[in-house]
């Protein structure tokens, strides 16, 4: 029995931590300063193979799109909406009865925003599902913060330097 509990045990460990990593879709964020007082804040997902996560839908009655909110803090305000800068691979799904679009590998989305302020803060909330051609994970969600530091010389650098006199300017 002992025998039998030692090889079955790494199997199960090893089981175990696929499915956890197959999980661990990983984000990150930058910011782009776009002109003046705008920027756009670019959040990228890695997804590992042979996974691929849901486009923005919506789906009523199918897969759980990815869902992204953006909320601003002081100094800076929401322009637009969210825009799924890659792609996704469009295709009837059988399982669902209808057309869908994945991403694999990779997927980018994007915010602009408006900073009124020499520094601030985005949080971004994210939802989203991963599935192989056989089989789905239970739905996942993160929150990122993203900080927001104006250029120099742009007017929200201008109007709050003496508050902040150390502007970072790799935003």
């Amino acid at each position: 029995m002992y025998k039998l509990i030692r090889t079955l045990l790494p199997v199960l460990a090893a089981m175990i931590a696929t499915t956890v990593s197959a999980q661990s879709v990983s984000w990150k964020s930058s910011v782009q300063h776009l002109d003046g007082q705008t920027y756009r804040i670019v959040l990228e997902a890695s997804i590992p193979a042979p996974w691929h996560m849901y486009d923005m839908g919506p789906y009523e009655g199918g897969p759980n799109a990815t869902a992204i909110v953006f909320t601003p803090g002081d100094g800076v305000t929401l322009e637009g909406g969210v825009e799924q800068l890659s792609t996704p691979e469009r295709h009837y799904d059988k399982t669902f009865e209808m057309e869908i679009g994945t991403f694999a590998g990779k997927a980018r989305f994007a915010q602009q925003v408006k900073l009124a302020a020499a520094k601030a803060t985005v949080k971004a909330a994210i939802e989203w599902m991963i599935c192989d051609e056989v089989s789905c994970m239970p739905p996942d969600d993160t929150e990122l913060t993203v900080e927001l530091t104006a250029r120099p010389g742009s007017a929200a650098a201008n109007s709050t330097a003496a508050v902040s006199p150390n502007n970072d300017s790799s935003a």
